[in-house]
């Protein structure tokens, strides 16, 4: 190893520091003689005395200089040998399970210390997720093996990888095909095969394919994936059941050894709220395990869909791209119509446009048709407004409208405006791929003239005319006095948009994006709630913490910081858990923690002044039961992993000889290289205590000799 020390300074700064320390010696001893008699100014002991005062100023005024010390090094790097074991459920699901539960363990831990003399061990299990050196219990209930390698990867990225040992029965129910993912290692992998290959008699309900989100009054569809092995010639009966009653019921006939079907059940969503519905399949005697013949699936029963209203000037593809983008969203339901249509009859009075929590005006108001008695009910109804201008807009009438938006328009002269998004903009945002991407849109046509808008920080889009980014909105947002909402997206062609992002991503995702962001932030009505309670979701897997969130605001709606928030959580037997929310930023949180699958109801309570205040809801615990859906131990994936890596699949009772495969192989060995590491030399402790010894020194002499 060698080292240098240098700084950012000229070289000759090293003089000043020299001089500095002989300047403040000289000026501190320049009177100083050995004795009275004597006027020589050196000699014992001031030249010692000297000497320590030139080395510790010289050294204080050198490290003013901010040395670095640099430090090259070789370092020699032990190969990492990485050993994975799969601590899911399905593991234990063979007629070994006593081996694995009772003898692995400490095979693993045999091999490790073995291959510990040599290489740079790390040990991992796997399952729901990647643990670090944690002891084998098998209680994980979901396997994700493509998890499993993206996670080393990222940790020994650039890292001298010599082997990766995964111990996994090959089952994996959750990510990606794990081949795909081991591609980026340049190791090799050895796949150490547990599990059963044989066929085990079992019924099982594989999947159910179905809507997360139907409505009251329709029938919802229920595609249940069946199989059963070793069944052939006997008879199952599926079952849907909802609230303890059967609404769905059909035969299945197990035509083969190794049979599976679809049953497409439909059930009607009568209930709102949301809705557990039990699928089972009938038992047979002999399976290998009973837990894989139900299967619960949980439904968000809504009493109606949100109603758009779409009203046009006329005919025009601006409407038909809105229309497609609002009902691929199950949320929603648009009604599209010509003005002169909803003239006649009497659907666009208050009474009836109170039934929609949103319209849409294209190219309304206009010179014969200035759709003043439909605005007017809209606003008496408090239903939010989107107007979007186009050629035929009333310009003049339209600025009497109170939307935020005033346009001083020069004749009948267009600008063709793309947009960029506006940084102060905060009422919603957009995903990063969309925000990254949006001015390379096609642009809209936009009346030419000068622009006013009521408050900036409401534009949501600024329109840019070629490459310029001006300060004109393109799409913006305001809210009346009476508190209802309204948006004006001041150019038409917005089809455009739609047919540019299926030529560019061959879908609309991104399009519907900043329509349905539109749409939902204008038709969400205020929540004017003092006290506010909400679950992280309406559903969690019983492997997931339960959390909530809450909110509480005074009088004049300030945050309050110090209210005492209690909840009980009752379970489907009746049984309570109570909590107490803790403050968090603005507001208060609880960790309810892991609970039971089933149903549960909270209710939170506190008070605001003197005033009491409640809010309850509901929301499932799922069970999770993936490791039970595959019985069957999938080594063919193992063997095919070990072969594109360049490795080895061995079974258990060859986990021994698993050292000596390693160190037969000359591609793993140590790697040396050079390293040069820089520090700074104030960061050095000796340097510290050198400095004080030299000071004092210094002053224990002076002291001693009588204050030379």
């Amino acid at each position: 190893m060698n080292f240098s020390v240098f700084t950012d300074y000229p070289w000759y700064f090293l003089l000043f520091c020299l001089l500095a320390g002989a300047a403040y010696a000289w000026f501190t001893y320049r009177k100083n003689t050995i004795s009275a008699n004597e006027k020589k100014w050196f000699g014992w002991p001031v030249w010692p005395l000297v000497i320590l005062r030139f080395l510790s100023t010289s050294l204080l005024a050198f490290l003013l200089l901010s040395p670095v010390i640099r430090s090259i090094f070789k370092k020699v790097e032990k190969p990492v040998v990485i050993i994975a074991a799969d601590n899911s459920q399905s593991v234990l699901l063979n007629k070994d399970s006593s081996f694995h539960k009772n003898q692995l363990p400490a095979e693993i831990e045999n091999v490790r210390s073995r291959l510990a003399e040599k290489y740079d061990v790390r040990f991992y299990t796997f399952g729901n997720e990647v643990k670090d050196d944690q002891a084998l219990d098998y209680s994980d209930k979901q396997t994700d093996l493509s998890g499993l390698y993206e996670n080393l990867y990222q940790k020994f990225y650039n890292q001298n990888i010599g082997a990766v040992i995964t111990l996994t029965d090959g089952i994996y129910n959750r990510g990606q095909n794990p081949l795909f993912v081991a591609e980026k290692f340049n190791a090799p992998f050895y796949t150490v095969a547990l599990g059963d290959t044989m066929p085990r008699n079992d019924v099982l309900i594989k999947d159910v394919q179905y809507n997360r989100i139907v409505y009251t009054g329709n029938y919802f569809p229920l595609q249940i994936g069946l199989r059963a092995k070793g069944y052939a010639g006997k008879n199952g009966t599926v079952t849907v059941s909802h609230k303890g009653k059967t609404v769905y019921s059909q035969q299945v006939n197990f035509g083969s050894q190794n049979f599976y079907t679809e049953v497409a059940a439909r059930v009607e969503a009568t209930t709102p709220g949301l809705q557990l519905y039990h699928i089972e399949i009938s038992r047979q005697q002999g399976e290998v395990s009973y837990v894989n013949n139900s299967f619960d699936v949980f439904i968000d029963v809504l009493d109606s869909r949100k109603k758009i209203l779409m009203v046009s000037y006329a005919p025009h593809p601006d409407i038909a791209a809105i229309k497609g983008s609002i009902e691929r969203n199950a949320f929603y339901e648009v009604n599209a119509t010509l003005y002169t249509d909803l003239a006649k009859n009497a659907s666009a009075s208050p009474d009836k446009l109170k039934n929609y929590q949103l319209a849409i005006l294209h190219q309304l108001p206009t010179a014969d048709q200035n759709a003043a008695q439909l605005i007017s009910n809209l606003k008496e109804a408090g239903v939010p407004v989107w107007f979007i201008i186009g050629n035929k807009t009333a310009i003049n009438i339209f600025n009497t409208l109170e939307t935020g938006v005033q346009i001083s328009s020069n004749g009948a002269r267009t600008n063709e405006a793309g947009g960029y998004i506006n940084n102060g903009f905060g009422n919603f945002t957009l995903s990063d791929n969309l925000s990254k991407n949006l001015q390379a849109w096609p642009p809209l046509i936009t009346p030419f003239g000068e622009y006013k808008v009521a408050d900036k920080s409401n534009v949501f889009l600024w329109q840019q005319i070629g490459r310029v980014q001006s300060q004109m909105p393109l799409l913006a947002f305001s809210t009346n006095t009476a508190k209802t909402k309204s948006a004006v997206l001041t150019g038409e062609g917005i089809w455009r948009w739609f047919m540019y992002d299926f030529a560019q991503n061959q879908g609309h995702a991104f399009a519907d994006e900043v329509v349905n962001k539109t749409i939902q932030y204008l038709s969400v009505k205020t929540d004017s709630r003092p006290f506010r309670v909400r679950a992280a979701r309406n559903m969690f897997f019983e492997d997931e913490r339960v959390s909530f969130e809450a909110e509480a605001y005074n009088q004049s709606f300030e945050p309050l910081r110090d209210a005492l928030i209690t909840m009980k959580i009752k379970n489907q037997e009746g049984k309570n858990f109570e909590y107490t929310f803790q403050p968090r930023g603005n507001g208060y949180a609880v960790d309810a923690g892991f609970l039971p699958a089933g149903q549960y109801t909270f209710t939170a309570q506190t008070k605001i002044g003197d005033k009491p205040y409640s809010v309850s809801g509901e929301f499932i615990v799922k069970k999770v039961e993936l490791e039970y859906l595959e019985t069957e131990a999938n080594h063919p994936l193992l063997r095919s992993l070990a072969a594109q890596q360049g490795g080895k699949m061995i079974y258990p009772k060859d986990l021994s000889g698993l050292p000596q495969l390693l160190q037969d192989r000359d591609d793993i060995q140590p790697v040396a290289y050079m390293q040069t590491d820089f520090k700074d030399l104030i960061h050095f402790k000796w340097l510290f205590f050198f400095v004080f010894a030299l000071l004092a020194t210094e002053w224990f002499l002076r002291k001693y000799f009588g204050s030379y």
